[in-house]
């Protein structure tokens, strides 16, 4: 069925019918990015099979096929500064408050990232930073569940998963957005729900259920397979649609193209954010909180009722208008549709396949020209009648007629330098400039200041790349952090009186990689830079420990306590030869002072020559011990 571009009359409703030609289209869209995908992942791992290609003649019986794996290097080897950014900081996100500087919300962090980080919280965090690396673009869907710590999750999408318009350059505009789920049968019957004691609104439609998995429903198809074996396949596709009925987001579950309506109908998005209703709760003051009365009053419902009377404030879902989709980039260009965005293994194709060539080609004919080719020595033209093929020469055996042998060419030097100049060309490319230097700094030859610069730029490059990286995470802990602020607010979610009054303060946050790591990271190098400096001065054990911190911040207090225990002996040690010190400046200053009286142990010429000197510092001393003890 054919779109008319004049009909709108899908515009703010939820009829099936009215919305069937928009999801023909979206399930266009998702055929085309499985089929997308799928060439893209084999061309990433170089799937190709060696004996399928020799039988069909695309390979000859001696060549040799040697995959150059250039996409996948080059994705792990970037990957390491995402999975730092994510896992090195031991807090999820830095809380600064709005109104009061001095505020400390230590408490609050610790608080928020044991209710932001749940149960596997890596594992979907690290497969989107594999798949934008990939595509160009990833997304992760923030999901309510009443099961984590902070009743709210996120989850990610495969790009073959996840639909919208070609020419989309913003998702929150977009008409409909769509995600593929694949189900089990299982799966899709319990979502029916029981059909002795139905749950009306909630339960999946049985009915819409039995066509998906029909023996003959498309939706079994959920990727191509080699095999075609119904043994092989148990999962169905099912798809979420996302659209606004009057700005507000509804969320249904369909199978486009094998059911004829919703297999779950639309309904309002509630990701698990709340809001006080404070009318209501204003009433439940006045009436002393009788739920006779407030049941009579316009506006209560019966859930405010119940929060009522669990000593709760009442409260009401609060709907989304945006859709819960947050989107990572892998690059950012003056071209910002989304289906342009290209990743790793669009700009490394080209690279890998040329490596592949040239070293499978290389390789081929080193191995032929290994071999020993031989033909009979004769010029006789009817000599060939009754000729044996395919002998093989055996040593130390005689042959009975002249034979001629031959090789042939290896292959051309120069075949290896091309190899390396396609390497060295796609590491420029993926800004790996200093990875040559990196992998030559134990040579002796190498200077200082060349392995230096090396480093320098290699973490010049890895803070370059997860700038853009950070701001997707800071737009994830945003929405994910306004949904558990309102549940803490609205007491769904319990803490203590002390974090209670934190998450009501005006706050903002952003993730702790920033601070943790981004500027970290700056802060070392400086700290590097000045440490020759500050070495040898009074700051220098200080700042030392300061460095260790920052390096080792897990194993820095036990290198630090060495360090105090040193400086403690040290500094016990000194004392102990200060206080012997002033011990015999006391005695020698006593016998000083009793020189002083007794003049008459000297000579004329000493009375003449020494008993002024010590008369002098004998008063001197009588003077400092004045001031000393405040006696005369």
């Amino acid at each position: 069925m054919t779109s008319d571009n004049n009909n709108n009359q899908y515009i703010n409703t939820t009829d099936y019918k009215k919305l069937e030609n928009k999801l023909t289209e979206i399930k266009g869209i998702l055929d085309d990015k499985i089929d997308q995908t799928i060439a893209s992942r084999r061309l990433r791992y170089a799937e190709v099979d060696i004996e399928i290609e020799r039988e069909a003649g695309r390979i000859g019986p001696d060549e040799l096929y040697v995959p150059v794996h250039t996409i996948e290097t080059n994705i792990r080897r970037e990957q390491v500064s995402y999975v730092q950014y994510v896992v090195q900081s031991k807090r999820a996100v830095v809380c600064e408050d709005q109104s009061d500087d001095t505020v400390d919300l230590q408490l609050l962090e610790k608080d928020l990232t044991k209710k932001l980080r749940f149960d596997n919280w890596q594992q979907g965090m690290l497969a989107n930073i594999d798949g934008f690396q990939s595509f160009g673009y990833g997304f992760l869907e923030v999901v309510y569940d009443p099961t984590a710590p902070g009743h709210v999750i996120y989850e990610q999408v495969q790009n073959s998963d996840f639909a919208f318009v070609a020419d989309t350059r913003d998702t929150q505009a977009c008409e409909f957005v769509a995600r593929t789920f694949h189900y089990t049968k299982t799966k899709l019957i319990a979502l029916c729900g029981d059909p002795k004691n139905p749950k009306e609104g909630s339960d999946w439609s049985r009915e819409q259920v039995d066509k998906v998995i029909a023996n003959d429903s498309s939706a079994s198809a959920s990727e191509p397979l080699e095999s075609n074996d119904e043994k092989d396949k148990s999962l169905y596709r099912v798809q979420k649609i996302m659209f606004r009925v009057n700005g507000t987001v509804q969320v249904a579950w369909t199978c486009i193209g094998t059911a004829d309506d919703w297999l779950r109908a639309p309904r309002p998005l509630y990701i698990g954010e709340r809001k006080i209703n404070t009318e209501v709760q204003q009433a439940a003051l006045l009436t002393q909180n009788n739920p006779s009365i407030l049941q009579q009053m316009p506006g209560v419902k019966p859930s405010h009722i119940d929060q009522i009377q669990k000593g709760l404030p009442p409260s009401d879902e609060v709907y989304e208008t945006e859709f819960p989709y947050i989107q990572f980039q892998y690059l950012i260009s003056e071209n910002d549709t989304i289906d342009h965005l290209k990743g790793r293994i669009f700009l490394d194709q080209d690279a890998q396949e040329g490596i592949t060539s040239l070293l499978s080609s290389t390789l081929t004919r080193a191995r032929r020209s290994a071999g020993m080719y031989g033909s009979k020595d004769t010029d006789d033209p009817n000599d060939d009648i009754l000729m044996q093929s395919n002998v093989y020469f055996k040593p130390n055996c005689l042959i009975n007629k002249k034979v001629s042998f031959s090789y042939l060419p290896p292959p051309e030097p120069g075949m290896l330098s091309a190899i390396q100049m396609l390497q060295a060309s796609n590491q420029q490319e993926t800004s790996q400039v200093n990875f040559a230097e990196s992998n030559k700094q134990s040579d002796s030859r190498k200077t200082a200041a060349a392995i230096k610069e090396s480093r320098n730029q290699r973490q010049e490059l890895t803070g370059t790349q997860v700038v853009l990286f950070s701001l997707a995470m800071g737009q994830l802990y945003r929405k994910m952090v306004k949904v558990i602020v309102s549940r803490v607010l609205c007491g769904i979610i319990k803490v203590s009186p002390t974090l209670q009054a934190l998450y009501q303060r005006d706050f903002v946050i952003k993730p702790s990689g920033d601070v943790d790591v981004i500027e970290r990271d700056d802060l070392l190098q400086k700290m590097q830079a000045a440490w020759p400096m500050l070495q040898q001065t009074a700051a220098g054990p200080l700042f030392l420990c300061d460095m260790l911190e920052l390096l080792f911040p897990d194993t820095a207090p036990k290198y630090i306590q060495a360090i105090q225990q040193q400086q403690q002996q040290q500094q016990s040690a000194q004392a102990q030869q200060q206080q012997q010190m002033l011990q015999f400046a006391m005695q020698m200053g006593k016998g000083i002072v009793e020189l002083s009286k007794h003049t008459d142990w000297f000579s004329d010429v000493g009375k003449l020559h020494a008993v002024p000197i010590i008369e002098q510092y004998a008063d001197r001393i009588l003077s400092m011990k004045q001031q000393t003890t405040g006696k005369q």
